[in-house]
């Protein structure tokens, strides 16, 4: 089996009584760039007449390391219990956040899925964590140098077994939208999708076509810095270009500039996404 891909982070907030383990909020994490477990096993020998006689080769702990493109504020709060204050950037939208020494955190579902090459056919594997609990990551930082150096963080959680006995659930499909579906599933994630984008506004440039809210990809010819406003109803709308996270908009306000230079082109991306829901991708190909 060879492994060709890693997407669709997920995660969920969980609920144990004392038979069952249920989830709730379920969202996308962010864009994943590498996923590794680590799983230690008991290995405990039972010597009867001189021999080994029994052996316990069954689950002891484990670890899950994800390193995604970025660790944005409500994950920040729903996985290390960050606590949200007041705005602080009336454009952006963006709020205080304060890490307590005291705070507890929570207990998730988390499941990602992978495309896997067997006998030279391509499936999808899902794999989902029934119980993990993640800690704050280390965050690093480097000054620019000649060339650019990317810095993205890791998270790092560790991996139990959950009330009803599994520490692990996995599927693996013919289709990546069966993938996704079965991590929808899990997370609690409806098929329903998030609410549109309902106008849209390009200063620096024009669109192309004229937006229209079911319209998903845009060509954009600009004479200056790109700055872009949105109206949205609910959920978050967070802009990538060429695939790295910009910023975060607020409904209505003006985004900061998208810097663009003479004979620039760019892909911008603004995903909008409510929990639960399924996100909503606008395309822009900005050139100058």
């Amino acid at each position: 089996m060879a492994k060709l891909g890693l997407k669709y982070p997920v995660y969920a907030i969980a609920t144990e009584t004392t038979s069952a383990i249920s989830y709730a909020g379920g969202t996308v994490l962010a864009k994943a760039i590498s996923a590794k477990l680590a799983i230690s096993s008991n290995d405990e020998k039972c010597y009867a007449d001189d021999g080994v006689a029994e052996i316990d080769k069954s689950f002891s702990s484990g670890s899950v390391t994800i390193g995604i493109d970025d660790l944005y504020d409500a994950a920040k709060v729903a996985l290390l219990g960050y606590i949200e204050g007041s705005i602080i950037d009336v454009s952006a939208g963006t709020k205080e956040l304060k890490a307590a020494g005291s705070a507890t955190l929570p207990y998730v579902g988390f499941g990602f899925y992978s495309k896997v090459r067997r006998g030279g056919v391509d499936k999808w594997r899902a794999i989902w964590l029934k119980k993990v609990q993640f800690g704050e990551p280390s965050d690093e930082f480097e000054t620019k140098g000649e060339k650019t150096t990317f810095k993205t963080p890791e998270l790092e959680g560790t991996i139990m077994v959950a009330v009803d006995g599994y520490w692990k659930e996995e599927g693996t499909f013919d289709t990546e939208a069966e993938a996704v579906t079965y991590l929808n599933g899990k997370a609690g994630i409806t098929t329903s999708v998030s609410n549109n984008i309902t106008t849209l506004t390009a200063t620096g440039g024009t669109l192309a076509p004229v937006f229209a809210a079911a319209t998903r990809n845009y060509a954009c010819a600009c004479t200056a810095n790109l700055v872009l406003t949105a109206t949205f109803a609910a959920g978050t709308a967070k802009v990538y270009v060429d695939g790295v996270y910009n910023q975060a908009l607020s409904t209505t306000a003006a985004s900061t500039a998208i810097a663009l230079v003479v004979g620039d082109s760019k892909l911008v991306q603004i995903i909008v996404q409510e929990s639960g829901k399924t996100p909503v991708t606008y395309q822009i190909m900005a050139t100058r």
